[in-house]
């Protein structure tokens, strides 16, 4: 019965070997990113609250991204947009949430639009809570030869 206990070993062993190898292959390969940007001018906005109508002041507070390389050559960026968001309040400062409208525009090499995106973040203040720092999230496609530029957008 050894023999064959040894056998099931050294099988159990391939088996997992293959396995492992075929991991390498499932990784994506991981690229320099394009540029990204702020406009300076579009770097900071000021909203409103939605219940109790406290003024916010929304800035960008550092972008971090991470790319791969996808089959078609194309460049998958994943970016992490962090945000400090300051409200004003003269009363408690019961909860409240607030939407923060984004935009980002990608730009060929020649500097033209090549497409943009709008969308909003929601943002959370507990109780007598002044300011908060999140961080929000989100992936897009380029080119390698384009680059990406983001916006806060003014709700008042």
């Amino acid at each position: 019965m050894k023999p064959n206990k040894a056998l099931s070993l050294m099988a159990g062993l391939t088996l997992a070997a293959i396995s492992f190898s075929g991991c390498s292959v499932v990784s994506k390969e991981v690229v320099d990113c394009p540029q990204i940007t702020a406009l300076p001018e579009a770097a900071e906005a000021f909203i409103k609250t939605d219940a109790l109508g406290h003024l916010v002041d929304v800035r960008f507070n550092g972008v971090s991204t991470s790319c791969t390389k996808k089959r078609n050559g194309k460049i998958n960026m994943q970016v992490a947009a962090g945000l400090k968001a300051v409200r004003t309040f003269a009363d408690k400062g019961e909860a409240d949430v607030a939407i923060v409208s984004m935009a980002m525009a990608i730009l060929g090499p020649d500097d033209k639009v090549v497409s943009n995106e709008a969308f909003g973040y929601r943002i959370g203040f507990g109780k007598g809570v002044r300011a908060n720092y999140p961080i929000a999230e989100f992936d897009f496609v380029v080119d390698a030869d384009q680059r990406v530029v983001l916006m806060l957008t003014p709700t008042l």
